[in-house]
């Protein structure tokens, strides 16, 4: 794994260079700009800053100081990172917690944030010989008390990925601080984290798997397996393993369809490579993930600092082949999900189904289908939302979501239950072209698709229409405007009889306070009617 960390350090090395502009020197904090307007109520001098952004201290601190980085020994980086973990002990309550800001200056609270202690933690380890006697004191004293807090957090062992990413660093901070009821209480979370992993590999969230949040979990087993050697964690680590080589796009992102909580984002997950490193499998994964890794893309956080303890403490072994190293492939995985590669496609059809939950992080599982193409990147789904039909594979009985899922017996794809109406969806796929196919049995049912189309598209109608997508401006084309085929940037969709396209949707926003999208998050939804015979979609896309 030696060549992946150096790639690693580079790319960690070019990203941070980007980030050494926001640092203020008078508070130690690292500053950004916020994507939208302020919280309402927020104050001047909290916009632009959350202590998470202080992470990016332990990838400066890893840099720092290994040798034949840029920034080896570079003593204005020594600098930034002593003033920065001393922002987060300025920032402390007497109790060791935070209070929980956002960049746009909201507050949600009194926390022990476990990302940042961890990067901090680790930043600690690092540089304690340079920080001098007052600061090593000062920066021992906020994180003792960060972790007396978060052991006591997890006493009750109640399972979720933050509690086991404090569960690894409590381990950690024990291992350190010379205090095994600390490795005790680590221990305890992450065997009950263990125990608690589903059939599939996977933890749930809100009912079923997030291929984001999972990361969290593999993340905080890996690093805890690194530091303890527990073999009892490593069959957990494998089988996560597997679950993540499956739902990974060509080119390292994310695979939204089974994920119930997370939208599709263009990036590469940055956790999660500790863990993966620790057998073959998935030490190929991350060398497949650190070779298409780019900084301008790819870090545009530093989360619990994870970049830089995978360039720390990443497993040497030998690797096994994943999926994406064949061109060509159709698995099922479990009996949930199917999983299609041919030529420059990849499809990937859930038939994993759960209720809906209250809680505003769980989204209703109501899209089933994700397209993507290796140039084109995204082109049909992007995930799921709340309370919004629009967004569903297919609206039928007057359910937005289905009672059951299933797999195909002839392996082609997916059948939902919507009440007393059977819906299929089926797909063929070629080097050229992907067919999807609509079926209702037991009712009509209206079939529904996601399309990437942005602000700034282009989209065209066989009709001759030609229209600029604009923020602000809606825009809906009936039959009469379709015609046979919608264009969008280059991806023809040949439509069956009826189809209507409208723009824009945007699904809700758990992360903002009132759910809203931010700007450029507008997609256009493509519809028809399944009336008693198939209706049939087949999607083509330009090379660039």
């Amino acid at each position: 794994m030696a060549s992946v960390k150096q790639r690693i350090l580079q790319v960690m090395a070019e990203g941070v260079t980007d980030r050494l502009p926001q640092f203020d020197p008078a508070t130690g904090r690292f500053l950004q700009e916020p994507d939208g307007p302020p919280a309402p109520g927020a104050r001047p001098d909290e916009i632009g800053w959350c202590v998470i952004n202080q992470d990016i201290i332990y990838p400066l601190a890893v840099l720092y100081t290994t040798p034949g980085t840029s920034f080896y020994g570079d003593r204005r980086i020594l600098e930034m990172v002593q003033r920065g973990g001393d922002a987060i002990r300025d920032f402390q309550y007497p109790d060791g917690q935070v209070e929980f800001l956002k960049i746009d200056g909201s507050r949600w609270g009194p926390t022990y944030m476990a990302w940042t202690n961890y990067a901090w933690l680790e930043t600690y380890a690092l540089l304690r010989d340079e920080l001098g006697e007052e600061r090593r004191k000062r920066w021992e004293e906020g994180l003792t008390l960060a972790h007396d807090g978060q052991a006591r957090e997890i006493s009750n062992l109640h399972v979720h990925n933050i509690p086991c990413w404090k569960g690894m660093s409590c381990y950690r901070a024990g291992e350190l601080f010379g205090r095994p009821d600390w490795q005790d209480a680590g221990t305890a979370m992450i065997q009950a984290v263990v125990a608690a992993q589903q059939p599939g590999g996977y933890w749930a969230e809100h009912g079923g798997p997030s291929t984001l949040y999972n990361y969290v979990y593999v993340h905080g087993l890996g690093l805890y397996y690194r530091f303890t050697g527990d073999e009892r964690v490593l069959p957990a680590l494998e089988a996560a393993t597997d679950f993540h080589q499956a739902f990974l796009y060509p080119g390292g992102a994310l695979v939204e369809t089974v994920d119930g909580r997370v939208s599709y984002h263009d990036r590469i997950m940055l956790m999660g490579w500790v863990g993966f490193s620790a057998c073959p499998q998935g030490r190929r994964l991350v060398r497949y993930l650190a070779e298409h890794l780019d900084a301008k893309r790819d870090l545009h956080s530093y989360q619990g600092g994870a970049i830089a303890s995978s360039a720390q403490h990443l497993i040497e072994g030998e690797e096994a082949p994943i999926w994406l190293d064949r061109p060509s492939f159709h698995e099922a995985y479990r009996d949930w999900a199917l999983v299609c590669r041919e030529g420059p496609w990849f499809a990937c059809l859930s038939a994993f189904t759960c209720p809906p939950v209250a809680s505003r992080w769980g989204q209703d599982r109501q899209a089933f289908l994700s397209l993507h193409h290796d140039e084109r990147g995204l082109l049909l789904g992007g995930g799921n939302s709340k309370d919004q039909a629009e967004w569903s594979s297919f609206v039928a009985s007057g359910r937005l979501m289905p009672d059951r899922g299933e797999l195909l017996p002839e392996g082609d794809g997916i059948a939902l239950t919507y009440g007393a109406v059977r819906c299929l969806l089926r797909i063929r796929m070629d080097g050229t072209r992907v067919i999807l196919t609509g079926e209702a049995e037991g009712g009509p049912a209206l079939q529904q698709f996601i399309v990437q189309a942005r602000p700034g598209d282009t989209v065209t109608s066989a009709t001759g229409r030609v229209a600029t997508l604009e923020a602000g401006t809606a825009l809906q084309w009936g039959p009469a405007e379709l015609g046979a085929w919608i264009e969008v940037s280059g991806t023809r969709i040949a439509v069956p009889q009826g189809a209507t396209f409208r723009w824009p949707t945007a699904a809700f926003n758990p992360y903002a306070a009132d759910g809203a999208a931010p700007f450029g998050a507008e997609r256009g939804v493509l519809s028809a009617r399944i009336d008693g015979r198939p209706i049939q979609w087949e999607i083509t896309a330009q090379s660039r």
